[in-house]
């Protein structure tokens, strides 16, 4: 599931996520993932599913008195992009696009399905390779975005077709270049988590002779491959020049540091840095930085460009739906209606994945949604302080992960990309795992 949602771009349309729903409903029919069995998971667990249950009330048709009255402007978006009056007897949801709801709630089924299957196969041991899948992906993701931006068409997808949306800039599989950063910066620390926790896995050996002999042995091992996935797809996000995609790479890296703070021995410290620095003069050597720099002084002479706008206009849209918002996945067709800016380019994403979920859920789905975020940090507190085995390199790489894409969803919104939304559901699960048994 998660190299099909990579490499069919990103499962942004219809008929790449369709695949995906089919895959979650049959692993879900094989192995029925097992929410809110543990007393520690259980609260987050119930609190997902009560978003689920919030996006759903969405779809239910409601009296005209009581819609109305949690929805004033509900009726308004319909009727202008229908360009006919909708009849104000009917029962009507809140959902002011009831199909794209529907559509948005299988999405994040499918996500939390990825979730408890992977959380239960992690607590069984497989941690690692599921890491190493996913860096094995990122790896081949990478290679293609350099190939491509190389020798192909950038404006094209795969050097070849166009992206359905006007303005879009492709970068490798991805419709997007910042969608493709997100992706990135969650396979990163997964990577870096895998490298460390088979470092720490070796013991020293006595004598010169056996030491080499000890690194040459690794050399071959597939942490070495994993650590290659690691800085190809740095690579790609320099050259990707996504803004937000750095900056949360930075804060990914920062965060991992903290996290490990407890764990790391002067050793681990040196071999930290020294792989830091190895990696910055890589990155420097082989990739031209002038188009990154320059995207990054030009945000600090104009700002965030056309940003502030589209955030302004989300937020006129948030004031009138402020209860129930306009519907999970219904963004873009409000916007249609709402939009005051020139029309030359339309506005389908808030450009802030906060802003976003107020617009489409309001109260109704940000609450839940909050709660379960504070009960994944706590869950994830308890389990980080219960792992003592080298694999709590992978938990914090999951955690890391987490972090990069909270700081790059104040500036964009990658995980309504359904590849992204998969990778952030299998970076949790590494997160929050239960321990092996010691």
């Amino acid at each position: 599931m998660i190299v099909w949602s990579v490499f069919a771009v990103g499962a942004v349309y219809e008929w790449a996520a369709a695949p995906l729903m089919a895959a979650a409903a049959l692993l879900a029919a094989l192995a029925p993932p097992k929410a809110g069995t543990s007393r520690e998971t259980r609260r987050l667990d119930g609190l997902l599913l009560a978003s689920v249950a919030a996006s759903a009330v969405q779809l239910v048709p409601l009296p005209p008195a009581v819609r109305a009255a949690l929805s004033p402007n509900a009726t308004r978006i319909p009727a202008d992009v229908q360009l006919q009056p909708i009849d104000a007897t009917a029962w009507q949801p809140i959902s002011v696009s009831p199909v794209s709801t529907v559509y948005a709630i299988g999405l994040v089924l499918t996500a939390l399905v990825v979730f408890w299957s992977a959380r239960r196969c992690c607590a069984r041991g497989m941690t690692r390779r599921i890491v190493r899948q996913v860096a094995f992906a990122g790896l081949f993701a990478a290679l293609v975005a350099i190939a491509l931006r190389s020798v192909g068409d950038p404006t094209l997808i795969y050097g070849r077709w166009h992206a359905l949306d006007a303005g879009a800039h492709p970068f490798g599989p991805f419709v997007n270049r910042n969608h493709f950063a997100t992706w990135i910066v969650m396979a990163c620390p997964l990577a870096a988590g895998y490298v460390a926790a088979t470092l720490g896995n070796r013991t020293s050996s006595p004598g010169m002779a056996a030491k080499l002999v000890a690194v040459f042995e690794w050399l071959g091992t597939s942490a070495v491959w994993v650590g290659a996935a690691g800085i190809a797809m740095i690579l790609a996000l320099v050259i990707s020049t996504s803004r937000s995609g750095v900056l949360a790479s930075a804060a990914s890296l920062v965060g991992g540091a903290w996290l490990a703070r407890d764990r790391l021995t002067r050793r681990t410290g040196v071999l930290s840095l020294i792989a830091v620095v190895s990696i910055a003069a890589i990155v420097t050597a082989y990739v031209n930085m002038q188009p990154l720099l320059s995207r990054m002084e030009q945000t600090l002479s104009v700002g965030f460009g056309g940003r502030p706008q589209i955030w302004h206009e989300t937020l006129r849209l948030i004031r009138d739906f402020p209860l129930t918002g306009t519907g999970l996945g219904c963004y873009q067709s409000a916007m249609m209606v709402y939009q005051q800016t020139d029309r030359a380019f339309f506005i389908n994403q808030a450009h802030n994945q906060y802003l976003h979920l107020l617009a489409e859920g309001g109260f109704l789905l940000s609450i839940p949604v909050a709660m379960a975020a504070v009960a994944f940090i706590r869950l994830f507190r308890t389990r980080l302080a219960q792992d003592t085995s080298s694999s709590v390199w992978l938990r914090i790489g999951g955690g890391a992960a987490i972090l990069a894409v909270v700081v790059q969803g104040f500036w964009e919104t990658g995980l309504r990309i359904p590849a992204n939304g998969l990778l952030f559901a299998v970076a949790a699960a590494v997160a929050v795992h239960r321990p092996l048994r010691q």
